[in-house]
């Protein structure tokens, strides 16, 4: 029964993206960027497309619950990531696959592995969440939450950050909306030019989104946005 849960949803989402772009369009195999300025407005570009996305309400699981899904997300970035190119509409395709676990006193721990489709990059993100507030009838939740990132699968470049943020949530019967705000800071390295130095851009993050329980399954919409560029984001999956 729980597969064919999951399974429904996930056909849905993969679905979403099946023959959306050209194999190796987001590569980042060489890096064709000559000046440290422009390589700093493309690290925030890819900092956007790489780090942590918020996929699911602040709300603790309890030490029974769980959060699982797959999703997919649209980035922005200003740059075409295997060229470098500037191009203020571009977007990144991205599947996602979450899960995160309820722990004693209010914790949960999350994993969040993202694909983009149509690259050889990928990242794996693990959260550590603590309720302040549980939440309850009358007021919502209050969460704080730390993420840390790590990319591969490319050439030219090597990725990692670390986020920090407070969410709040509240449901109301099977409608659970939620807001986060926070940093995210990461170090964005050119490895193959060795004219480049490494950028480290620490950016305002901010999310917002809805759950909605569907009884046989969840399904979430949601937005991020690290910098001055955004994600949207929809999730199926099961929360229990």
């Amino acid at each position: 029964m729980f597969v064919r849960r999951f399974l429904t949803p996930a056909v849905l989402i993969s679905s979403i993206f099946s023959g959306s772009a050209f194999a190796g369009d987001n590569d980042i195999n060489s890096i064709s960027l000559t000046s440290q300025k422009e390589f700093s407005n493309f690290a925030e570009s890819v900092t956007n497309v790489f780090a942590y996305k918020t996929m699911l309400p602040g709300e603790p699981l309890g030490v029974l619950g769980f959060d699982i899904g797959i999703g997919a997300i649209s980035s922005e970035s200003q740059f075409k990531l295997n060229s470098q190119s500037p191009d203020n509409n571009h977007r990144v395709n991205i599947l996602s696959v979450h899960a995160q676990k309820g722990l004693p006193g209010g914790f949960d721990l999350g994993l969040q592995y993202n694909m983009l489709t149509d690259s050889d990059a990928s990242t794996i993100s693990g959260e550590l969440r603590y309720a302040i507030v549980e939440g309850g009838t009358l007021h919502p939740s209050l969460s704080v939450g730390g993420q840390y990132t790590k990319a591969s699968g490319m050439d030219a470049l090597d990725y990692q950050s670390f986020g920090v943020d407070l969410g709040v949530s509240k449901g109301f019967a099977n409608f659970t909306p939620y807001a986060n705000i926070g940093m995210v800071s990461s170090i964005v390295d050119p490895t193959l030019n060795t004219d480049l130095k490494e950028e480290k851009p620490t950016l305002v993050k901010v999310s917002a989104g809805l759950n909605i329980n569907l009884f046989a399954f969840d399904v979430l919409v949601g937005y991020d946005q690290v910098g001055d560029n955004n994600n949207f984001i929809l999730k199926a999956g099961y929360r229990f």
